[in-house]
C-alpha cells in the first residue's frame, strides 16, 4: 500500500511541476505557480501518507491498544497529558486556520505548554529507564541479607 501511495504522490508532484514549468508567462508568475504546485504536491503526499496510516490502523497492522500504557502495565498520565495537549492545540490551530485566510502566529505560551507536556513525558521515561520508580518498568532489586 505504501509503495503505491508514494508512486501516486511522486507522479502527481512531477506532473504538476511539469505542467507549471511548461506554461507560458513571465518568470515571476511561473515561480509563483511552481511554488503553488509544490505546495499542492506536498499536501497530496501528506494526505496519502495519512490515509495509509489510517488504513493500517483500521486493518490492525498498527496496534493502538497500548498507546497510553506504561511498560510495566497501567495507565501513563504523562502520555495521556501529551496526547490531550497535542490534540487540543492541533484542533484549535485547525479551527483558526479554517476561519482565517492566512496562517496565524503561534503564541509562545502555546509552544511552552507543548514543551512542558513533552518534557514531562521525557522526564517520566528517563526516570523509568534509570530504575527510579520500582514497579514501573524498573528491574526488581535483589534482596541482600
Amino acid at each position: 500500500m505504501r509503495t503505491w501511495t508514494l508512486i501516486i504522490c511522486f507522479v502527481v508532484a512531477v506532473g504538476l511541476a511539469l505542467f507549471i514549468g511548461t506554461r507560458p508567462g513571465d518568470p515571476v508568475h511561473r515561480m509563483q505557480d511552481l511554488q503553488l504546485a509544490v505546495g499542492f504536491g506536498v499536501l497530496i503526499l501528506i494526505f496519502f501518507l495519512g490515509l495509509a496510516v489510517l488504513l493500517d490502523i483500521a486493518t490492525g497492522r498498527i496496534d493502538l491498544s497500548l498507546l497510553l500504557t506504561e511498560q510495566g502495565g497501567g495507565a501513563s498520565m504523562s502520555r495521556f497529558q501529551l496526547l490531550i495537549f497535542t490534540f487540543v492545540i492541533a484542533l484549535s490551530f485547525f479551527l483558526v486556520v479554517t476561519s482565517s485566510p492566512k496562517l496565524p502566529d503561534v503564541p509562545a505560551n502555546v509552544l511552552a505548554l507543548l514543551g512542558v507536556s513533552a518534557s514531562t513525558y521525557g522526564v517520566s521515561k528517563g526516570i523509568q529507564a534509570s530504575g527510579g520508580l520500582p514497579g514501573k518498568g524498573a528491574p526488581p532489586q535483589p534482596d541482600v541479607h
